[in-house]
């Protein structure tokens, strides 16, 4: 089965937690097992068999749309007028 996922976090240097799926279903890999060019907010595809990751690819293009899609929504909220509320 074919899912998409994201790095969610890297552990101690050694794991990368990966949430994947609508459900976001963790599953811990160790770092080693991810492509060099692997790290945190990296959208992933990945193959699984039998509930066992066989194949990870990094989806670069996915992965740099998401991170200007966020940067975008960061710029309009930090472009935004203060609150006139006074405390």
């Amino acid at each position: 089965m074919v899912l998409k996922g994201v790095i969610d976090r890297i552990v101690d240097g050694k794991w990368a937690v990966l949430l994947v799926g609508d459900e976001e279903k963790e599953y811990n890999v160790p770092l080693v097992s991810l492509p060099s060019n692997a790290k945190q907010g990296s959208i992933v595809q990945l193959e699984l068999e039998n509930e066992e990751i066989t194949k990870i690819v990094i989806l670069e293009d996915e992965t740099t749309s998401e991170h200007e899609r966020i940067n975008d929504k960061l710029n309009v909220l930090r472009s935004r007028k203060k609150s006139n509320f006074k405390r």
